[in-house]
This record gives C-alpha cells, structure tokens and sequence, in this order.
C-alpha cells in the first residue's frame, strides 16, 4: 500500500494552548523531531514530485475524460498534477475566469508591498505545457445518473471521473443589517482578493485623524484563518506615521486563534496591547466579540449582547459556507460537503470528488495549500484506480506561513493521517512560539515572502 503525503480551520478545543504553547490533546513534538519529520515529508514531495514521465494507460482507456469544476487553487492543482501522473487522459476544466487572481498573500496588498498584479495569474502555462483543455464558463448542473455537467453556454460534458473544487459562499446575510450590496459600496469583507480589497484600502488611507478600524471575525470555519490578525497588524503599521492616534479593534467571534502564541506578543512589544492606550485591541468571544447587526446608517455593529461598537472602517468578514454550486447540485450537509477523507469522494454520489474550502475538513483548515494537497491525494487516488492499483492512505502535510511585518514572519506544520472510514483524521500540531533572537523572526519573514512565490509557481508554472 502506498503513502500518500501531500503537503490552515481548527477547532477551540485544538487552538487551546497550554504553557508550553503546544495544542492540548496532541504529543509534543519537539525541534528535533520536527527537523526529522520535516525532512521526510521533503523527501516524499520530491519523490512525488519527480513523477514528471507520466504513465501511460493501457488499451482504450485513453479515452477517460476527467472533468475539473473550479479552475482556483484546488482545480488547477488537480489539472496539474493529473497530467504529471498521466499523459494520455483528457483533462477539461470549467472556469469562468481566464485569470485567477490569488488569494494566499493578498493582506500584503493594504500596506503596499504587494500589488494585484502580483498576485494575479494566468492559465496559460497549464494549456499549453501541461495540455488542460479549458472552458472559459460557468457550469450549472451536475447529471450524476448520465454523468454529464451542463454549462451556463449550454455545453454538454460527459464525464469519467468529476472533481468539484467550487469554493465558498459569504452568508452576508447571517448578519442582520448586512448585505453583498453594502460589502461592495461600504463596508467591505475584503475576504477574496477583488474590488473589495482596493475598496478597504482606500477607507483605510482616508480613515479621520483618530478614527477607529474594526475588524470583525466570524466563528470558525472560515478560509484562512491566521490572515484577520494578520491584517489588524498591517493595517497598524499602514496608519502608524500618519494617524498614529487611531485604532484598531478586532471583534472576535472565537476565543482561541492561530498563533496566538506570537501575534500577542508582537502586539504587547509594538502597540501597547492589554493597555489603555493600545493602538491594537481584540475583544474575544467571551468577552463579547460576536457581532450579529449591523447598523448601517450609523456604522455601528451590535453584538449578541446588544452591546454597540462603532467605527469609522467597518471590515466584516462574513460567515462562510459552501458555494452556490455544491448546494444547487446536492453535494452538500448543512453548510459543507460530506466527502471520504480516504480519497475526498464525495459521500452522495459515485465517481464524484469534492476538495477545498467546500468540505466538512476538521480538523483540516481551510486554505490554499491544504486544498492542493486535497488535490493531489485525489488525483493519485484516481490514477491509481485507472491502473488498477489499491488506493494509498492519505498522509497530508500543511504548512501555513503570515507575517506582522516583512522582517517578522511565523510558520506552523500539520500533519493529517487517515483514521478510518467514517472518522476525522489524525492530527499533529508544530507551532514555534516567539523566537527572541531577531534574525530567526526576519528569517520567518523571508521565508514567508518566498512560499507565497513558490505556492503560486507549484500551481500556475
């Protein structure tokens, strides 16, 4: 049997920290043997990776037809990834956009150190080099009984094989008062990399001497979920020189968060945090932190005790759920898409994958690089059966980099192991803590620059 690795939303009960800041319920993995750990996982990727002589299939089964919805970072990655593993299959993604602009690294945008064409790519490179056959619409409906995908320009696609990587929907109305029209006039979620973001910039720039920035976080589950403390901390440092009077105030509806056993320290040494005059505040959960109205009209958000908070910027990030799509094609329970962890099959219906921020993923987060690592374990899981080979177990890696400032970056592994049918995977946490030897942190930041660069190149390049 064959060992698949593939490598950021957590429950409270695995953000709890203790003393010694590793997650409570897990074993305590130490630099060494993390060093060790980390050293095997390389050598897996790259012995993965090196599968670039892609097999051939055997008789007719050139004619398999895998067909990819959702062109973002898991449907590329598939797209990519299956063609590496197999020469001969036709691939076809559906994708209504010829670019994809890239979400990973996309805060950097509000203090200027990035900017959208740096995070915008094409798809150029996976049709022509890797020959992707691309359509450039929406699709519409899934016919799991024809096994055939109906398209917004009234294509008909047959299908062997179907990967669903449609991404998440922003519930803006889980917030009373709240709505997709007010995120994209005045008070923008900015939790894709689209007008939004420029929109929460310029707000941002234009905030009145002493005014008040107010971030709010939703409950668990949402993609990405170290970037809300990492724009609070850059968007300190954007008003720092010149509207050193105003505040920043994260509205947190979770009482634990990822890396909180760095970022409070950065905030303590750089913006008074926990003081009267702090230039960053977070009120948690407990304390009152989940805000459900909005009060347009006179920028104030109300939270469930009906206690109000108002604010000159007002950033609400909305509740996520599966997209329109895996709703209107019955993929999903409740709020995510069921899928066996074994090879991310969809539980309700045959030859049908689902992968990314869609999925009931706990103790998986939900972010870019876990859905690639969906991706290849799907890909492997489907080639394998092409040649009639047993499918592996899943061992997945996820590394999750974020920054308070470019000379200042944190990085956290996890490991995800299959448990068995119908049980959530294995985890295993390593999350430095503070390094106070400035060079390390610096070092941290670096690395986070280029992960971004390198993420983007495993994908699109």
């Amino acid at each position: 049997m064959s060992l698949y690795h593939f490598g950021e939303n957590r429950t409270e009960k695995r953000l709890t920290m203790q003393k010694n800041k590793t997650p409570i319920g897990y074993k305590t993995m130490n630099r060494r043997n993390f060093l060790q750990l980390s050293s095997v996982l390389a050598l897996e990727s790259i012995l993965f990776g090196s599968s670039v002589h892609a097999s051939s299939l055997s008789s007719d089964a050139s004619a398999f037809h895998l067909v990819i919805i959702g062109g973002g970072i898991g449907g590329a990655t598939a797209a990519k990834y299956m063609r590496l593993l197999n020469s001969e299959v036709k691939i076809t993604v559906i994708e209504p956009n010829k670019e994809y602009m890239f979400c990973p690294g996309s805060n950097e945008i509000l203090p200027g150190w990035a900017t959208v064409k740096d995070q915008t790519v094409t798809y150029t490179t996976l049709k022509n080099r890797y020959k992707v056959n691309f359509i450039h619409t929406k699709a519409e409906h899934v016919n799991y009984r024809k096994k055939q995908v109906s398209l917004e320009n009234d294509t008909v696609l047959s299908y062997d094989k179907l990967i669903v990587s449609p991404g998440v929907s922003f519930d803006y109305g889980a917030i009373e008062g709240y709505s997709r029209e007010l995120a994209e006039k005045s008070f923008p979620s900015a939790w894709k990399l689209d007008a939004q973001t420029l929109l929460l910039k310029k707000q941002i720039l234009s905030l009145p001497k002493g005014g008040r920035v107010i971030i709010s976080v939703p409950k668990s589950p949402y993609r990405c979920p170290p970037a809300p403390y990492e724009r609070a901390t850059f968007i300190v440092h954007m008003l720092k020189e010149s509207n050193p009077t105003a505040k920043v105030t994260i509205l947190d509806a979770n009482d634990d968060f990822v890396f909180d056993n760095v970022y409070p320290y950065y905030w303590e040494k750089h913006f008074n945090f926990g003081k009267k005059n702090a230039s960053l505040e977070r009120v948690a959960a407990k304390d009152g932190g989940t805000i459900v109205k909005l009060n347009a009209a006179k920028k104030v958000l109300i939270n469930s005790e009906g206690k109000e908070f108002k604010g000159d910027v007002l950033n609400i990030i909305a509740p996520e759920k599966a997209a329109r799509f895996a709703f209107d094609n019955d993929l999903t329970e409740g709020d995510w898409c069921p899928v066996n962890y074994k090879d991310f099959s969809s539980t309700k219906h045959k030859d049908v994958y689902v992968i990314g921020d869609a999925i009931i993923s706990d103790p998986m987060p939900k972010t870019g690089y876990v859905a690639a690592n969906q991706a290849r374990v799907v890909v492997q899981a489907i080639n394998d059966e092409l040649h009639g080979k047993q499918i592996g177990t899943p061992f997945i890696v996820n590394d999750c980099i974020a920054m308070v400032e470019q000379d200042f970056g944190m990085t956290l592994s996890e490991i995800f192991r299959y448990n068995g049918e119908n049980k959530p995977l294995k985890a295993r946490d390593y999350i430095p803590g503070v390094d106070k030897q400035k060079f390390q942190q610096k070092m941290l930041g670096s690395l986070a620059e280029d992960w971004q660069k390198t993420f983007r190149q495993s994908i699109f390049s």
